[in-house]
């Protein structure tokens, strides 16, 4: 069969449709060449992201046209959440003929909020004494990133011990991401020293039946105020037409509220002279009182005495100097009320009186629990016997 020849017009169809086909794959190749592919991030540009947490990479969403190409896009860059800094995340995807690129970045910043620490030594109230040496007791400083930042903390603030007052010491520290902290060490300048009275003279005098008694004098002086001789205030009167012992007592209180007192005592007439009908006998090891008025038992009771081998209440032979109605006891580590109060030992400052914070009293009480070595009474007896008892009374403690 002969091969049948075109016509022209088929020649001519034919050619159209080459050339057709020639212009798609131009087209194709050609878009494919110059075509850009899209990157977009999915979450912010740039981020923070807090140092030691967890950084969770949020991705991107890349486009090929009208083509989801997400999984080609590379990543490169790491964030180490363990150190402070900045971070880049690039994030590039190439075109089918690697003629076209797309680069996007994200910037991620590794923060550091959490404000370093500073410990104080010793305690943050402190309370020292005036004209004593103030020495801080010290602090350090830690930071979760930085470390040891105890030389870099600031002190500011001073304590003048010369002057009473509250002062503040501030402690300041910066970390190197800026983060501050600062405390406060509040001290205190007291004064709790006692203002000390000199007597002239001598603390113990006689003076025989109708002699005269002219005060021999004194002075106060107080580590803060000074002088304060004329704040001492006096009492006790003696009575030279009447055979006893009498006490005048000085006292004085500091502007701090420091309060002394010292004795005077002066015996009118010789120990022979006085009645011994009426006296008092304590018992230590039994723990108790008895109290004889013109020679007959008047009244008894359980006590207690100084606490054994620390506040021992000294046994001899004395004399009730002063009765006061109503007085502060002070001592270094206590001041006490008391309605009741018969000194009886000058020397040592010990007395009768009522111990009304006392629930019990007598027994093995004074091994471990005792008195500062004034005898307790409960406060009906103490009553009683303040009422009956007078100065120079003998006391006997055995």
């Amino acid at each position: 069969m002969k091969n049948k020849k075109l016509s022209n017009v088929e020649k001519i169809f034919v050619a159209c449709i080459f050339i057709v086909a020639l212009l798609l794959c131009g087209v194709f190749f050609l878009t494919s060449y110059i075509e850009e592919p899209q990157i977009n991030l999915i979450g912010d540009k740039e981020l923070v992201v807090y140092l030691g947490s967890k950084y969770e990479e949020p991705g991107v969403i890349a486009k090929l046209g009208n083509d989801d190409v997400s999984d080609k896009v590379k990543t490169q860059g790491k964030v180490n959440t363990k150190k402070v800094g900045e971070y880049k995340i690039v994030y590039s995807i190439t075109n089918s003929m690697k003629r076209k690129t797309r680069i996007v970045e994200r910037v991620v910043r590794v923060v550091d909020k959490v404000k370093p620490s500073i410990t104080l030594k010793g305690k943050a109230n402190l309370t020292i004494n005036y004209g004593n040496s103030f020495k801080d007791p010290g602090y350090t400083s830690f930071d979760n990133y930085d470390g040891d930042l105890t030389s870099k903390v600031v002190v500011s603030g001073a304590v003048d011990t010369k002057k009473l007052g509250t002062y503040k010491i501030k402690y300041s520290v910066t970390d190197s991401s800026s983060n501050q902290t600062s405390k406060v060490r509040v001290v205190k300048v007291v004064d709790n020293k006692s203002p000390v009275i000199s007597l002239s003279g001598s603390k113990t005098m006689t003076l025989d039946l109708n002699e005269n008694y002219y005060e021999p004098g004194y002075s106060a002086r107080d580590n803060y105020d000074g002088d304060i001789t004329s704040n001492v205030y006096v009492s006790g009167k003696v009575n030279t037409s009447k055979v006893g012992v009498y006490e005048i007592t000085y006292s004085v209180t500091d502007s701090s509220g420091n309060y002394s007192y010292v004795s005077r005592v002066i015996q009118v007439g010789s120990q022979s002279d006085m009645d011994e009908s009426n006296y008092i006998m304590i018992s230590i090891k039994e723990q108790k009182l008895w109290y004889y008025k013109n020679s007959k038992l008047f009244l008894s009771s359980d006590v207690v005495t100084g606490t054994k081998g620390v506040h021992d209440t000294y046994k001899g032979r004395f004399r009730i100097k002063n009765r006061v109605a109503g007085t502060y006891l002070v001592g270094v580590d206590y001041k006490s009320w008391v309605d009741y109060w018969m000194l009886f030992d000058s020397k040592h400052q010990i007395g009768l009186h009522d111990a009304t914070w006392r629930s019990k009293f007598g027994g093995d009480i004074y091994k471990t629990s005792g008195s500062h070595g004034c005898v307790n009474m409960p406060y009906s007896k103490a009553k009683k016997l303040f009422n009956n008892v007078e100065v120079g009374t003998l006391v006997i403690v055995y």
